[in-house]
């Protein structure tokens, strides 16, 4: 099918994150030691919490994790080289990785061994986004189409921001500031705010969540509707994708969902061809005009 087309040779190395994003972390960690006693006197303990993980929030959705400073990857046609922190060097193959996840500063490629956290600018840059997808989305389509034949894929959002990055971002300022002030009240109040917004991103998560049976799909955890395939039309949409169905209204299958562009590539060929689903499809990534595709092609019968 023309593989050497659809992969594109990859050569590139890349800084986790740049230096800028540890001094950053640096001064946040610093002013909120600093702030937290004019904040005290302003607005009282619970205003002081709820500042500070507001800011810090904040920091965590926009920002990478400080320790990706430390972080450097190489990318080429058989392998994912990651070097750092310090002296660990660590090798994935392309294979090894299951599913991918573009979110809002990274691409994040999961497999065995673990997740490993790609910053997307620098890979859009360098032309290495589609390369990288190319490796890993086709074969992750494929495997989907497959697991449907004998069972049910449940699909669920990632909390963003992410514990690791709230972890740096906010729970550690807040600590610091509360450690140096030795004020256990807002240490307590900030804790009690910080489990309500794990609560609601919980909740919201559930909401985006999706299951693909054999013949159709299930929104919001098999709480919400069932759509078949024979009555789904799909469609794209700047958020990911549209399903349309007779009885229902319009639902969104939402792009941070993982393995977005292998679900929606197997939900759109499953919702055309309905019923009459082959056992194995082959996938393929196309781009055209700066829009990424997942085409199936289904083997004609001899």
């Amino acid at each position: 099918m023309g593989s050497a087309a659809l992969r594109p040779a990859l050569w590139v190395t890349l800084r986790g994150a740049s230096p800028w994003v540890g001094m950053l972390w640096m001064g946040w960690l610093g002013l909120a030691v600093v702030a937290k006693p004019s904040l005290d006197a302003a607005v009282g303990p619970a205003g002081t919490a709820v500042a500070l993980l507001a800011v810090g929030w904040a920091l965590a959705r926009s920002c990478p994790r400080p320790s990706a400073c430390f972080v450097r990857f190489h990318l080429d046609d058989g392998e994912l080289t990651i070097f750092g922190p310090g002296r660990r060097v660590e090798r994935r193959e392309w294979g090894a990785f299951e599913s991918v996840r573009q979110g809002r500063h990274e691409l994040a490629l999961t497999g065995r061994g673990g997740r490993v956290c790609l910053p997307l600018a620098p890979l859009q840059r360098d032309d290495a986004w589609f390369a990288v997808l190319g490796r890993i989305v086709p074969a992750a389509a494929e495997g989907l189409w497959e697991a449907l034949e004998s069972g049910v894929v449940s699909l669920k959002p990632e909390v963003d921001p992410s514990l690791a990055a709230l972890g740096w971002w906010t729970y550690l300022p807040v600590a610091a500031a509360c450690i140096a002030t030795a004020d256990p009240t807002v240490a307590a109040a900030a804790a009690t705010v910080a489990v309500l917004e794990r609560g609601v991103a919980l909740f919201v998560r559930n909401r985006g969540s999706l299951a693909l049976h054999p013949g159709g799909m299930q929104f919001w955890s098999g709480r919400g509707w069932f759509v078949p395939w024979t009555r789904a039309s799909v469609a794209p949409d700047p958020r990911g994708l549209r399903v349309v169905s007779e009885h229902h209204a319009p639902a969104l299958v939402t792009a941070d969902l993982p393995n977005f562009w292998a679900a929606a590539a197997v939900i759109h060929l499953r919702a055309q061809v309905g019923g009459d689903c082959p056992p194995r499809v082959h996938f393929r990534l196309r781009l055209s005009n700066g829009s990424l595709a997942v085409v199936g092609e289904i083997d004609a019968p001899h």
